[in-house]
């Protein structure tokens, strides 16, 4: 399955990002795209696809080495989901609060962090609210608190060696509202 930059997909799906919706996969996709100009990103395409090879559908480690260095150890791709309806309702509620954490060396997911928050404000998903996220109601009933799943995120990064200050690590979101409107 290929984005619309013609980059495949199947390499997230791979290495162990499954379990993300398809719309977090593509939006990942789009936000790391966002860090890269134009041309490093077809040589991030090119090398994706070789990666996929040295996991038994085709190339080797070496092709990594063409990839230019980063700035940042690891990219954290955030996309919240978060309570809403048409017309559109105050405050909207985080309730999904998924992470990856993509190597920037490597181009690999070395971990993820996903939770579903049970809202306060507006505890019932409406029907718009569900088709647009794809949650239902089953899946944020008897969920966490918001301050909760934040806890655990700092406990995630923690493990994960990401409140390190000698580790480089980066937000990255599909534009601007999950960090600044959010």
């Amino acid at each position: 399955v290929s984005d619309a930059s013609g980059c495949s997909m199947i390499a997230l799906l791979h290495t162990g990002a499954a379990k993300f919706p398809q719309n977090l996969l593509s939006r990942s996709r789009q936000a790391v795209s966002l860090l890269f100009p134009a041309g490093v990103l077809k040589e991030f395409c090119s090398i994706v696809s070789r990666k996929l090879a040295s996991h038994g559908f085709g190339a080797s480690m070496a092709a990594m080495s063409s990839f230019p260095p980063q700035r940042y150890h690891y990219f954290l791709v955030l996309d919240f989901e978060a309570t809403c309806d048409k017309p559109q309702i105050h405050p909207q509620e985080i309730i999904e609060f998924p992470i990856l954490k993509l190597n920037g060396r490597t181009m690999e997911i070395e971990s993820t962090f996903h939770m579903y928050v049970q809202p306060v404000v507006h505890p019932q998903l409406t029907p718009f609210c569900t088709e647009l996220t794809g949650i239902i109601q089953g899946m944020v009933d008897g969920q966490p608190s918001l301050q909760q799943v934040l806890e655990r995120v700092d406990e995630w990064m923690a493990k994960e060696g990401l409140l390190d200050p000698s580790v480089k690590s980066i937000f990255v979101t599909c534009g601007d509202w999950d960090l600044k409107v959010m």
